[in-house]
């Protein structure tokens, strides 16, 4: 749904640069989270899962505006500037990485609900585990916990319970928290 959004930002006059936000602080505890606005979500979500029946027309939708938005994206000048639905004003790219974020751990949640095992890119991985914490802080929680990626941003995202220990040390490590609803 927010890459079929792409289209109307990039339509929309570029916001001149104030303030941009990078793709952590997009990630942060405002309104984005309320109640209106997750509600607004889930309706969102069931209004376009009733306008397309059945898993062909949802391929095919999702084919399109992943088209459209790759053609958007590839011929977006460097350094575009977008506008939120959440008001923030940010490079393309870092509105991007907060869709691979998206992906990433909505991926997760997906598998874990049809009782498959977990997939995810390497590069996606790299985007999401940037996100979560600064590289020295993940690779020395990868190193000390004996997590590949995925496990590290499963627990960071609370997909997997982190232990009592494995907790504390993530809070030792004073890393950015992203407010994830």
């Amino acid at each position: 749904m927010t890459m079929g959004r792409l289209p109307v930002m990039l339509a929309d006059p570029e916001p001149d640069g104030t303030g941009l936000v990078p793709a952590a602080g997009y990630y942060r505890a405002d309104q984005r989270f309320s109640a209106a606005v997750n509600t607004d979500r889930i309706q969102s979500a069931r209004r376009g899962a009733a306008a397309l029946p059945g898993a062909a027309a949802r391929a095919r939708d999702f084919r399109r505006a992943r088209e459209a938005a790759w053609t958007l994206l590839t011929s977006a000048p460097p350094g575009r500037v977008v506008r939120t639905r959440h008001g923030d004003q940010m490079l393309l790219t870092e509105f991007v990485r907060t869709r691979v974020l998206e992906l990433t751990v909505h991926g997760l949640d997906l598998a874990a609900t049809l009782g498959r095992p977990s997939w995810m890119t390497d590069p996606a991985a790299q985007v999401t585990e940037q996100l979560l914490l600064p590289a020295p802080d993940a690779a020395r929680l990868r190193a000390e916990a004996g997590w590949d990626r995925r496990t590290l941003i499963a627990k960071l995202t609370g997909r997997v319970p982190a232990t009592a220990a494995e907790s504390s040390f993530i809070e030792n490590l004073a890393t950015r928290r992203l407010a994830l609803g």
